[in-house]
């Protein structure tokens, strides 16, 4: 697989991972002429983003209306990593660089994984379950919410199960001492995965438990068939942590 391939597979995996949240009764999902969106109907919660941007061929003043009219939602947008020349200037105001660009620690960090990259895995020996009951979601959902979102119900507990019941997301919960402290899922996109929704609770961090919860999803995506399992990482420390499991950076 090309590097453009696997580039082509991280944009996928984002586009349809914000694209996954707006299969929910509370949420509004809009797919416009040039990109789609998602956001919470009136009078309830949820994220509000802009992705599926299509505009690299477009002449140069229909893009930059594009680009201002997306801008004036005031939306995070993801805006893509094989964007042209001409969209990542007009929408950045930066020139692109093809020159290898080494990330600061503060950057998001784009990873993949092919089958012949992935480790041994070795069964933890810390319980981790994978969610199959509406129960075991809305603890997952609790959680992943607490620590990814501050507490801000990013993820419904309730409306969003349809991601297991319906749209084969795998959702994974890690226990010590009896206590939920990891969680991690796996988005499956017609066999092209990504890796989402990693975290622990604050006081457990650095004991390796993200580490083996991210072993254990991405063993079940591979034995599930997975040709490649995609991910962004937040910043270079977590990207790290995704390169010790197999990932490759493809900034």
């Amino acid at each position: 697989m090309t590097n453009r391939e696997i580039m082509r597979h991280i944009d996928e995996g984002a586009n349809y991972y914000v694209g996954l949240f707006g299969e929910a009764v509370h949420m509004e999902k809009m797919d416009k002429e040039f990109y789609s969106y998602v956001k919470p109907k009136e009078g309830e919660q949820g994220i509000s983003f802009i992705y599926n941007v299509r505009i690299n061929d477009l002449p140069a003043e229909r893009m930059k209306t594009v680009i201002d009219e997306m801008k004036s939602m005031n939306m995070p947008i993801w805006f893509g990593l094989l964007a042209s020349d001409e969209a990542a200037f007009l929408f950045s105001g930066k020139e692109p660089t093809y020159e290898p660009i080494e990330p600061g620690e503060d950057d998001e960090v784009y990873m993949a994984m092919l089958p012949e990259d992935k480790r041994d895995y070795i069964e933890s020996n810390y319980k981790i379950i994978k969610v199959r009951s509406a129960e075991e979601f809305a603890l997952w959902a609790r959680i992943t919410n607490d620590i990814l979102a501050g507490g801000y119900p990013d993820i419904h507990p309730v409306n969003h199960f349809i991601w297991c019941e319906e749209k084969g997301v795998k959702c994974y919960i890690l226990y010590h001492d009896d206590i939920p402290v990891s969680v991690a899922s796996i988005m499956d996109n017609n066999g092209a995965a990504s890796l989402e929704f990693v975290g622990t609770i604050p006081d457990m961090r650095r004991k390796g438990f993200a580490k083996a919860v991210c072993e254990r999803a991405v063993y079940d995506a591979f034995s599930d068939g997975a040709s490649i399992i995609t991910l962004r990482a937040v910043n270079a420390a977590t990207a790290r942590l995704y390169g010790t499991i197999g990932f490759k950076v493809y900034n």
